[in-house]
């Protein structure tokens, strides 16, 4: 464990004079780290905060970035520089003295973050909140979901959206590229907006439900939770329990009956029960519905009641504590109205044997197939396992054909009432036996794969690579039956040559993966996302941070290969594209740069460019180009989540430039002018109506210009200062 102290000086920046000082101690632990007063700080025996130097404000920037730069982590004491208002002016990027959050160790650590997003909430109120979220979206950061940091950083942005709503749409489209991109996102993003609007503004209730629910939804738990903010207003008691039909999983009916009636809404329990039950959602016994049913049989039907009986008791609604010591039942509910439904109650209930046991028993060849069956189904059994499923197909391996003897265990199974459940393995033996597949069934009983293991498709996926490259021709057809076992008969096809691509593409075959992509364009399979993504991951050699890749001779096929992937209707984020853009430029590869990045901002920026490029055999299938809902948006290209704002970020835009000045081909007399090719370039891009930052290119042209020692020659800095203002236009300050 390290502890490292951080002095945060508060006082207004108009008086600097009356500064109260702040210390806090930041506890760093392998996993996680959190601040704490200095008073509380227990382990630490001295104060670790040094006094910082007066003078000049960029020293001291520098001293402290030289301080921190040889820094790994939290290993020695961090002090923050005096003005806490200057550290947290996130909005702004060109300052004179240096910030702790431009640090590369610190940009993302998000405890930082929340204190200085503290300061800004104290000072200024709202208007630093917008300054901070704007500031998120500049850096193109990535929010964290969990944790005390995340729950203070997105409820300070939501609550800013409250008051603005384009700030709360913002958010909105932020949470959802980050799902999409990343596949996650803050899990209380629902129940904070609805609890803020079932407080404040119900009329936008039932808009934020439909705008949320499909892909922020919320947890059980969540969901009840807003309950207690419905219960006072009829309307929207009524809005909930519609709310409620987006979330079939959420079970509300042990904690929404009691509520309602313990406040004496007896009638309204009554029509939530019989909406719940015939939803599905029943009372884990009856003593959460005993009310209700009293209040039914006192001034409701006799029938009803007797069906909503005779549901609860078919959904195996427990009423063996439904008579308690402390309530006494009224004699409207009589023996004559419970007993009926409970008819068939003196059979002998369901019972669940553990799979083990079961196998054991088909195992034991002293008992005939036929005698453990009828025993488990005296027994009360419903369901069988995997494993006893195995077994009980291993003792049918001598019968000839083999696929008829399995498939008349199973239906003996099915017409005593038990069922062999829906594991993969289970469906997997259910379908080669109904297909007559002998050799395949025989494999897939005998292997020695646990038969658990056919439910992890991961690791089935990694096994159908192995089976390939050792050309086991019958374990990798087992194993992509093990995989599409539960697909839907029409994707069976497309979903098999997508994991056999796959497969090529982890064992680096690039023939057979150009042979697979060209048969499945000839029958208008489309390359799933998935293949797409896996396509980067194998067919990119490896690359250090700063470092040009060792080769780009697999970059041609890559890029090909995508682009069919996108004319096929298949959506391909813009930032995967940013690393082969890179390479591209690192090479010096400036000619299949242009054109690539030209093509990209016409493809992720021009519907019509997209249907005149989209790939005539799918346009036959009536598929859309770009399913996408981010291509949909109707962003300005200086919106931060417009996506060629994504394609084309500040470092790549920098990178442009600084390529122009490597890459000089040419003689000597002609390369005065090579150079030019970076600004030449953000020009079309601009004319493509991508968003490029003025005073980004021009500190990236003044750093080239002192790496090449030009500022020495004033003639030839004139000529080239001339020549970028012509390109660009007399905004471009040098």
């Amino acid at each position: 464990m390290i502890w490292v102290t951080v002095a945060i000086i508060c006082a207004p920046s108009h008086t600097p004079r009356n500064s109260a000082v702040c210390i806090f101690v930041l506890k760093r632990t392998s996993s996680s780290h959190s601040i704490v007063p200095f008073d509380d700080a227990s382990e630490p025996t001295t104060r670790l905060v040094r006094k910082i130097p007066q003078g000049d404000p960029k020293e001291k920037g520098s001293e402290l970035r030289r301080e921190i730069s040889h820094q790994k982590g939290w290993k020695k004491p961090l002090v923050i520089v005096n003005e806490p208002l200057h550290q947290s002016e996130l909005h702004g990027r060109e300052q004179t003295i240096w910030r702790i959050l431009d640090a590369y160790n610190f940009r993302e650590d998000f405890v930082i973050w929340q204190e200085l997003v503290n300061i800004r909430r104290r000072v200024h109120g709202s208007e630093g909140i917008r300054l901070v979220w704007k500031a998120i979206l500049e850096r193109g950061l990535d929010l964290p979901v969990v944790g005390v940091s995340a729950d203070t950083l997105w409820t300070q942005c939501l609550e800013l959206g409250f008051e603005d709503p384009e700030i709360l749409k913002e958010v909105f489209i932020y949470a959802r590229k980050q799902k999409d991109f990343h596949g996650r996102t803050w899990p209380k993003l629902y129940a904070t907006v609805l609890r803020h609007h079932l407080r404040a503004n119900y009329g936008r209730v039932w808009l934020c439900h439909l705008r949320l629910h499909k892909h922020f939804p919320p947890s059980d738990h969540q969901f009840r939770q807003l309950l207690p903010l419905a219960l006072p207003d009829g309307d929207l008691r009524q809005l909930y329990l519609k709310m409620h039909e987006s979330f079939p999983y959420v079970h509300l009916y042990d904690f929404a009956i009691p509520q309602l009636c313990n406040q004496g809404l007896y009638a309204t329990a009554a029509m939530w029960h019989e909406k719940l039950i015939r939803r599905g959602d029943y009372p884990s016994d009856a003593r959460k519905s005993e009310p209700v049913l009293n209040y039914l049989a006192v001034n409701g039907d006799k029938n009803r009641l007797m069906e909503y009986i005779r549901l609860m008791v078919e959904a195996g609604v427990s009423f063996a504590v439904y008579r308690s010591k402390n309530v006494k039942i009224p004699p409207f509910i009589s023996r004559d109205i419970v007993m009926p439904p409970l008819g068939y109650a003196e059979e002998i209930p369901e019972k669940k044997f553990s799979d083990g046991f079961c196998a054991r028993l088909f195992a034991t060849r002293v008992f005939s197939l036929d005698t453990v069956i009828s025993s488990l189904d005296f027994l009360g059994a419903r369901e069988i396992g995997s494993q006893a499923l195995r077994e009980m197909a291993t003792r049918e391996l001598s019968h000839d054909p083999y696929h008829r003897a399995v498939q008349a265990r199973l239906d003996q199974l099915r017409d005593t009432g038990i069922s062999t459940g829906d594991s993969t393995f289970s469906v997997v033996v259910s379908k080669l036996a109904a297909e007559g597949k002998d050799n395949l069934l025989k494999n897939v009983i005998s292997c020695d794969l646990h038969s658990d293991t056919f439910d992890n498709y991961d690791l089935q996926e990694s096994l159908l690579s192995h089976y390939q490259e050792q050309d086991d021709t019958m374990a990798f057809e087992r194993t992509l039956i093990v995989l599409t076992a539960k697909v839907p008969e029409r994707f069976i096809k497309a979903r098999r040559m997508n994991y056999v691509l796959r497969a090529f593409l982890t064992r680096r075959d690039l023939s057979a993966v150009t042979r697979t992509i060209a048969s499945m364009w000839e029958q208008s399979i489309q390359v799933e996302e998935k293949s797409t993504m896996h396509m980067r991951k194998t067919m990119l050699c490896q690359r250090n941070v700063g470092r040009r890749p060792a080769s780009t001779n697999e970059l041609d096929l890559l890029i090909r290969m995508w682009q069919d992937v996108l004319r096929s209707g298949v959506f391909i984020p813009p930032n995967a594209w940013i690393e082969i853009l890179r390479r591209l430029g690192m090479c010096g590869r400036l000619h299949t740069f242009e054109r690539l990045a030209l093509w990209l901002a016409a493809w992720y920026s021009s519907p019509a460019f997209r249907a005149s490029q989209a790939s005539d055999s799918f346009k036959k299938d009536h598929r859309t180009v770009v399913p996408h809902p981010l291509m949909s948006l109707d962003l300005k290209p200086s919106n931060p989540l417009h996506p060629l704002q994504t394609l084309f970020p500040r470092s790549l835009q920098q990178g442009i430039v600084a390529w122009g000045f490597q890459h000089v081909t040419g003689t000597r007399k002609q390369q005065r002018l090579d150079w030019t090719w970076g600004l030449l370039m953000l020009r079309k891009l601009r004319i493509r109506n991508v968003h490029i930052l003025t005073p980004v290119i021009a500190k990236s042209l003044r750093t080239r210009l002192l790496v090449h020692d030009m500022t020495r020659r004033k003639a030839r800095l004139d000529l080239y200062i001339r020549k970028a203002k012509e390109i660009w236009g007399k905004d471009l300050k040098l």
